[in-house]
């Protein structure tokens, strides 16, 4: 194997003023030698050492911002940590074993906003002054300076999974995070700093490589709510694409909490090219944190998912995608959006392709879903192509009371779309959103996941005074009603008045009944303490 001498290494610096400058290069076996003058990889150049790459002692090599190095056999720091630098936005991959430490950095902006961060080594202490305060100076650390969050997958309450680094007595929690508190490889933590503390982040110790598998943490009786909180181990972006196992998830997406996220922070998701939002790439950032919701034990990160990205941070950007429909919620400052998509691989109700709306840490941004079913609201809602009517719930967050506005757009890239129309169950109006893609209203301060229907080609009239609704899609008949049902029950009947179902019903807005019947139309009757009403349904 070829092993480049001092000298060479020399000319390489004389020549091009760096190891790798403005191009990729692929090099075999070298060392950077003791005394060396500084070798680095600079912004835009990937570096490919094809044997092994050893640090001799004194010896120093940085990948900067924009930078990558691929090592395929072994790294070997001989040299101390601070002779190996990753700068934030560097990126290495190893495809070997790794030995002796690193320097690994991360800048996170000092403004208060949520990131979502992960270890890329081991046994890398919490309170180091950067990532939280020493232990002596801990108590006595504004408490507004910073937050340090870890998520317990086991609690069943999802307010009560965060686990806080500081303690109720202001000092450090060892109980939930380790003495001394160490981050966990794998995990995920959600920060928060102010320009109190720096905004580099430095990790010390080697380098993770190799195949990882996470451990997730199911809990049968609740199957759409087991998130897990797992982290990137390793200091290079991850393409999604390659992740195995994906079928333990609910679905097969990740997500990712975005301060950038147009409109407003909140969380992206994405699950492939099509099924994604506007922010996410399907390529994980090194050192960053995501959500999957479980289904099974387990998913496996290969070394060979790993891969080098100039321009890995999360950020906003736009994108297009035949037979999607966005429907965006507006405020004067700030706006959220949730997707309708229309495709052969959709289902009414809730199926893989669908991802869960996982709502913003920041209260002041508002919020939309569709729900998928009664017990799903969607980011996502991947639907069939539209034939027959059809109806689905739309909820809303307004984070203060005053004016806001629903707008769809994309209604010329969905076809088969003949009908879209709005229903604001609280005034009793109806919005043709084909003649008029954009309705106004006023709202309360809080969530309301009972005001509003979406109905696809179906007939546009205003709505009457009955407070109950009832509606289809396939064959699943949905009973809404936003007091309730006190003492519900529903009646199905076929056009001949031959009863097929009676069944009582739950006292909650939304009911929804599965019926094995033949295609054509039935009569759904629907008693309650509160009101009567009676409707002609489509079965398909």
């Amino acid at each position: 194997m070829k092993t480049f001498t001092l000298l060479i290494a020399m000319v390489l610096l004389t020549h091009f003023g760096l190891f790798a400058q403005s191009s990729n290069n692929v090099y075999s076996s070298t060392s950077v030698k003791t005394g060396e003058t500084r070798m680095s990889v600079s912004s835009g150049a990937v570096l490919t050492v094809t044997g092994t790459l050893t640090i001799d002692p004194g010896g120093k090599l940085i990948v900067n911002p924009g930078g990558g190095l691929t090592v395929s056999e072994a790294l070997i720091n001989n040299s101390i940590a601070t002779d190996l630098v990753i700068e934030s936005g560097g990126s290495l991959i190893t495809e070997g074993s790794v030995s002796g430490q690193a320097i690994i950095k991360r800048t996170i902006t000092a403004n208060l906003g949520w990131h979502m961060l992960s270890s890329p080594v081991s046994y890398q202490e919490i309170c180091d002054g950067t990532f939280a305060p020493i232990l002596a100076n801990f108590s006595t650390t504004p408490s507004t300076s910073f937050d340090f969050y870890k998520w317990n997958e086991n609690e069943l309450c999802i307010p009560f999974c965060w686990r806080n680094l500081r303690s109720t007595d202001l000092s450090a929690n060892t109980i939930d995070f380790g003495s001394p508190p160490q981050f966990v490889v794998k995990s995920g933590y959600l920060v928060a700093y102010s320009s109190y503390f720096p905004s580099y982040k430095i990790f010390t110790g080697t380098p993770n490589t190799g195949d990882q598998t996470f451990s997730l943490t199911i809990r049968p009786s609740s199957s759409l709510l087991n998130w897990n909180l797992i982290g990137n181990p390793y200091p290079s972006a991850v393409d999604w694409d390659n992740v195995t196992g994906k079928s333990n998830l609910v679905n097969g997406y990740y997500y990712v909490y975005n301060i950038n996220k147009i409109g407003g922070a909140g969380y992206e998701g994405y699950l492939d090219a099509t099924h994604k939002t506007s922010g996410v790439s399907g390529k994980i950032p090194a050192m960053q944190a995501f959500f999957v919701n479980a289904l099974g034990t387990s998913i496996g990160i290969p070394n060979l998912a790993r891969t080098h990205e100039s321009d890995n941070w999360l950020k906003s950007a736009e994108s297009i995608t035949p037979d999607k429909l966005t429907f965006t919620l507006s405020n004067a400052t700030n706006y959220d959006e949730a997707y309708v998509l229309f495709e052969s691989n959709g289902k009414i109700g809730s199926d893989w392709y669908d991802a869960t709306k996982m709502l913003s840490l920041d209260l002041q941004i508002p919020q939309i879903y569709t729900m998928a079913s009664v017990d799903q609201k969607t980011l996502i809602n991947s639907m069939p192509y539209i034939n027959n009517p059809i109806t689905i719930p739309v909820g809303i967050v307004a984070p203060a009371d005053g004016n806001y506005s629903i707008k769809v757009t994309g209604i010329e890239n969905v076809t088969s779309l003949t009908g879209l129309s709005l229903e604001d169950l609280t005034l009793h109006h109806t919005q043709n959103l084909l003649q008029n893609p954009v309705y106004h209203f006023t709202a309360s301060g809080n969530e309301d996941a009972s005001r509003f229907l979406l109905h696809f080609n179906g007939d546009i009239t205003n709505s009457d005074n009955n407070p109950i609704k009832i509606y289809s899609s396939e064959k699943t008949i949905s009973v809404f009603c936003f007091t309730g049902l006190q003492n519900g029950q529903i009646t199905v009947s076929n056009m001949i008045g031959q009863q097929i179902l009676i069944q009582k019903m739950i006292d909650q807005p939304l009911n929804q009944v599965r019926i094995n019947a033949v295609k054509g139309y039935y009569i759904v009757k629907v008693r309650s303490d509160n009101a009567v009403k009676t409707a002609k349904v489509y079965i398909n």
